[in-house]
């Protein structure tokens, strides 16, 4: 069976994800200490779309999901767009609620 050329992720985690990974864990640890309700409920959805937006790479991919490598491209970059609205979302709700 012929691989996915659509697109090309890395066959590792990436420095990039690495980044986004431990921006998650910082911003659980900021929340557990100063959060509320709402702002940790957007940090919750942060982690749940950054971590397959991070973990699917191509290894996986092919490992997990080789009849289905089409599909997971989009998915994997919905994840991604998903948790980077979240990360807005919660630097909106925390500098609102820091500056008021």
């Amino acid at each position: 069976m012929e691989k996915s050329t659509l697109w090309m992720p890395e066959n590792n985690i990436g420095r990039l994800s690495w980044v986004a990974m431990l921006l998650c864990i910082g911003l659980f640890i900021y929340e557990y200490f100063w959060g509320n309700d709402f702002t940790t409920m957007v940090v919750m959805l942060y982690c749940s779309f950054m971590l397959p937006a991070v973990l699917l790479t191509r290894r996986v991919q092919e490992k997990y999901f080789i009849y289905t490598l089409e599909y997971i491209v989009p998915f994997r970059k919905f994840t991604a767009l998903m948790s980077l609205v979240f990360l807005c979302i919660w630097l909106i709700a925390t500098s609102l609620q820091l500056f008021h």
